[in-house]
């Protein structure tokens, strides 16, 4: 890798099937999830399956229309940031298959610097069913995704980089998460700053110790929707889990829907209206609105212009379909 990166992504990798369905079809493929508990099973989550039920949901809906890309939230974020022309490079897991041979090629055609060897079993992949209210919901089959281990860091391009940007669903198995530590603890010993994803409030409720240590230990800017906020700080209102997670020390990028965002750093608050759009597609709203953020404060905009770009960024990726913006829509 020559010289830095703006941005060094950390993610599962995973290739996304993404397809239209009804409420009545998800409703029926939901009610077959092996639950983990009375509040596992939700609509607009991501659900950890296994690749046999992956099979079954897709012979349920074969003949559907479906759009194959390289995924996974911060790989998402990375081409966003790419696409934005900031220099961004990518860590993650596939396999040496077809899936994993498509997922590199993808990734390099998208902008984004990736070397990280494959390995054995299965790439991972997630089947995401968005329905009419363009809400989207994801069965995931981690496959090698798991794999990843501190040997796959580029500690040398995470020491000099501008932001290491982490996603929360690595906090799953034990290779992730310690690469997960690695990167965070070379990363303060670099000066790069760590921006990090909360991904989901099953990720937070499963870990939620462990994300309150390493939040104050390490994190910069935690990027996170009001669901997640709450679930870190045991609180019901999103004003209230913003200070709870200040307190912990680092900037906050709260999103908040049709609400717009709340983007906290320094000290200073900046509510950011949203761009007006109809949505098609949820899908990605939050790892685009993060790579708005990160490519803005990379060009050294104020806090205030990071957030503003992020929210464009959000209701572009969210008026088509899929995680990827159109270049002749940036």
């Amino acid at each position: 890798m020559n010289g830095p990166v703006a941005v060094y992504g950390i993610g599962n990798a995973l290739v996304d099937l993404q397809m239209s369905v009804e409420d009545p079809v998800l409703e029926g493929i939901i009610s077959q999830v092996p639950s983990g508990g009375p509040d596992r099973i939700r609509k607009g989550n991501m659900h950890l399956v296994s690749p046999g039920f992956q099979e079954e949901v897709l012979r349920r809906l074969a003949g559907r229309d479906r759009a194959t890309v390289s995924g996974g939230s911060a790989c998402n974020t990375m081409i966003g940031v790419a696409q934005l022309g900031g220099r961004a490079a990518y860590c993650g897991k596939v396999a040496d298959d077809s899936f994993g041979r498509f997922y590199a090629d993808d990734l390099r055609a998208a902008g984004v610097e990736y070397a990280v060897p494959p390995g054995g079993q299965g790439t991972g992949t997630c089947i995401v069913l968005v329905t009419p209210d363009a809400q989207r919901t994801m069965f995931t089959s981690l496959g090698i995704s798991i794999e990843l281990d501190p040997a796959d860091l580029d500690l040398d391009a995470i020491a000099e980089t501008k932001w290491v940007y982490i996603e929360g669903y690595l906090w799953d198995a034990p290779g992730p998460k310690a690469a997960s530590v690695l990167a965070m603890e070379r990363a303060k010993r670099g000066g790069a700053k760590v921006a990090y994803s909360y991904s989901d409030s099953f990720c937070v409720r499963r870990a939620l110790d462990d994300f309150r240590r390493f939040t104050k230990e390490f994190v910069d800017l935690v990027f996170c929707n009001e669901d997640e906020a709450c679930a870190f700080a045991g609180r019901e209102d999103a004003e209230d889990a913003l200070a709870e997670i200040a307190k912990h020390g680092a900037g906050v990028a709260l999103t908040r829907g049709k609400k717009g965002s709340i983007l906290l750093l320094d000290g200073e608050r900046h509510d950011v209206a949203p761009v007006p759009v109809k949505p098609v597609d949820t899908t990605g709203a939050g790892d685009l609105y993060a790579a708005g953020v990160l490519a803005g404060l990379c060009r050294g905009l104020p806090a205030a212009a990071a957030g503003a770009l992020g929210s464009t960024m959000a209701a572009r990726v969210i008026a088509v379909r899929g995680a990827r913006i159109p270049a002749a829509m940036l």
